[in-house]
């Protein structure tokens, strides 16, 4: 595995032994609210939307072309040229 790959893992295995109890927050989401972002890695929606772990449903996979108002797989962003994935 590449380097970064190497840290994510770690950083994830370190999150998930101090997850504790945040397996019990409540389904739906306490805020009951969802958030859908752009995918610019700069932006954490959580601090600019002053969300906690469990307040919001966060929508992944997706982008919206603000040309055509559509949401679209990233899959399909991908293909065209627009997104990169791991």
């Amino acid at each position: 595995m590449s380097k970064v790959v190497n840290e994510v893992v770690a950083a994830n295995q370190a999150y998930a032994k101090t997850f504790g109890a945040k397996g019990e927050l409540p389904l739906p989401p306490a805020r009951q609210f969802a958030i859908l972002t752009c995918m610019d890695a700069r932006l954490d929606p959580a601090k600019y939307a002053g969300l906690a772990e469990g307040d919001a449903q966060p929508v992944y996979g997706y982008v919206y072309d603000v040309r055509t108002g559509r949401l679209n797989e990233v899959k399909a962003a991908t293909e065209a040229g627009k997104a990169k994935t791991a």
